[in-house]
């Protein structure tokens, strides 16, 4: 039921002909089921060390024969925002839930999360989510990735992940100029990382498409559902 319920968004009750329980049933399956794949995964989810350390290399060398000007970038990070129905305010509590969730940016109540994508289309490291207000940096911050990979340093060391400019440039992590008046060469550097980094945005658009249900913000509550 898990997995049926994900694909797309599903009224409790039009999943009782298909399972033969009641509402009840089906909604506490759903919750068990999204709580025990995630306990029992949730380091692969966070990052998938070993079949990283095995094609790490391959990984730079396909971005590098794709038309990357660096030759030790395995992957590329990035964050999203999905959409959620906007909270309801709770009264007699500090707490300020949509205000939380709201991002200024792009003018919606949602959450953040952070991936990074190698070329073979996986997303190698998937964290989150956090409240929607929060920027990439924060995100991360928070996920301890850049602590991670200096704890594998026997993996990692040499290597780099590839962000857009906000990320900014420092160990593990680089990313393209921004500033005024670039150089021609500046120019073209953005213009090719930027062509092979497409995969990290193809990869949330993927996600989205296989479980559509994450992407329906009417059925994403916050505190209410998974």
């Amino acid at each position: 039921s898990c997995c049926f319920a994900s694909t797309y968004p599903k009224r409790l009750y039009d999943m009782i002909k298909v399972f033969g329980r009641s509402t009840g049933q089906i909604s506490r399956l759903f919750r068990h089921m999204v709580l025990y794949i995630y306990d029992r995964y949730k380091d692969l989810i966070y990052f998938q060390h070993r079949i990283c350390s095995e094609r790490i290399h391959m990984y730079a060398a396909a971005i590098r024969g794709k038309g990357s000007p660096m030759s030790n970038v395995f992957g590329f990070i990035d964050g999203t925002k999905n959409a959620v129905c906007r909270p309801s305010s709770r009264r007699g509590t500090k707490e300020n839930l949509q205000r939380q969730v709201y991002s200024g940016h792009k003018r919606v109540h949602c959450l953040n999360c952070q991936a990074v994508v190698t070329p073979d289309g996986l997303a190698i490291h998937f964290w989150g989510p956090i409240e929607g207000r929060r920027h990439d940096i924060t995100l991360l911050h928070e996920s301890k990735l850049i602590e991670y990979m200096e704890k594998y340093g026997d993996v990692f060391d040499g290597y780099a992940i590839y962000g857009d400019p906000a990320y900014g440039v420092r160990k593990f992590i680089v990313s393209g100029f921004k500033k005024a008046g670039l150089s021609t060469y500046e120019q073209l550097f953005n213009s090719r990382m930027s062509s092979v980094r497409e995969s990290v945005e193809w990869k949330f658009k993927e996600l989205k498409t296989l479980w559509a249900f994450i992407d329906f913000k009417k059925s994403l509550r916050v505190r209410l559902s998974p």
